[in-house]
C-alpha cells in the first residue's frame, strides 16, 4: 500500500476491523463483496469492464481488471466494495453517515492501490511461509493482469526448502521496510512450474523480477543482496520502459 495514511484508511472506513488484535475484513465488507458477487456471476468480459469503468477513473487499467475478473470474479467484487466504503461523500447527517474518506474529507490519493491488499484476508490458497512482509501472494496467472494495472510492481518467485530464498526474503523485507513506490507480489514457483516457465521464462528460484506495464523490465536470480535489489528498483521507478528480458 502507498503509505500509512492509506492503510490506515481500511480501518477508518470498516474495510478492515481488528479482534484480540488480529486483523481481518468486517462483517459489512465481506456482506457488500458476497452482493457484488452476486452481481458479476455470468457477467462476460465486456460486463466486468463496464463494471469497473464505472468506478476507476484510468481507462488503461479497465480491460486488465476485467480481465483478471474473469479468472477470478472476487477481484471485481472487491473492487465494488472497497470503491463503496473508500469514495462515499459525506452528507449532511453526520460523521456516522459517511465511511473512512468520507470522515478524512475525500478518499486516498490512489484507493486501488489498496486493493491487493484485501488478498491477504482470503482463504490461504497457496503456502506463505516463504513471502516476504509486505509481499501479497497470488497466483502466477493473475501476475500479467495484476502488474498491468500495479505499475511499477515486483514479483518475487520463490521455492521449498531454499536457503537462498531465506536470504532473498531477509534481504527483500529490510529492503521494503519503508515505502518503495512499487507493488510487491509473491508466487510460490512450484505450484506455477509451466506458466512461469512459458510466460516468463522462470525455470529457477528464487527470482525477483522487476516489472513495468506487465513485462519483465529486469530479473534478480539468487540471492545478491539488498544493494542489488535497491539498484534495480531505482531503475524500475526511473526509466522509461525497455524491452523485456
Amino acid at each position: 500500500m502507498n503509505d500509512g495514511a492509506d492503510g490506515e484508511a481500511l480501518f477508518t472506513s470498516g474495510v478492515l476491523a481488528a479482534a484480540d488484535g488480529v486483523a481481518t475484513t468486517s462483517a459489512d465488507f465481506e456482506s457488500a463483496v458476497d452482493g457484488y458477487l452476486d452481481e458479476v456471476a455470468g457477467l462476460d468480459r465486456g460486463g466486468l469492464a463496464d463494471l469497473v469503468g464505472g468506478r476507476v477513473d484510468r481507462p488503461a487499467v479497465v480491460d486488465p481488471l476485467a480481465a483478471l475478473g474473469a479468472e477470478d470474479p472476487r477481484t471485481v467484487a472487491e473492487l465494488c466494495a472497497l470503491a463503496d466504503f473508500l469514495t462515499t461523500e459525506p452528507t449532511p447527517e453526520g460523521d456516522d453517515a459517511g465511511r473512512s474518506s468520507a470522515d478524512a474529507g475525500g478518499p486516498p490519493r490512489d484507493w486501488l492501490s489498496l486493493l491487493p491488499v484485501l488478498r491477504l484476508f482470503r482463504p490461504v490458497e497457496t503456502p506463505t511461509e516463504g513471502v516476504p512482509d509486505p509481499f501479497v501472494p497470488v497466483p502466477a496467472a493473475h501476475v500479467p493482469h495484476l502488474t498491468r494495472v500495479f505499475s511499477p510492481a515486483v514479483v518475487y518467485v520463490w521455492l521449498d526448502d531454499c536457503d537462498p530464498c531465506e536470504t532473498v526474503k531477509a534481504d527483500l523485507e529490510s529492503v521494503f521496510e519503508s515505502p518503495r513506490e512499487v507493488m510487491p507480489f509473491a508466487v510460490y514457483g512450484p505450484d506455477h512450474r509451466e506458466f512461469l516457465a512459458e510466460e516468463y521464462e522462470v525455470t529457477a528460484g528464487p527470482v525477483v523480477l522487476f516489472v513495468r506495464d506487465g513485462a519483465v523490465d529486469s530479473r534478480l536470480y539468487g540471492a545478491q543482496g539488498p544493494r542489488s535489489i535497491e539498484t534495480e528498483l531505482d531503475v524500475l521507478r526511473e526509466s522509461t520502459p525497455r524491452p523485456a528480458r
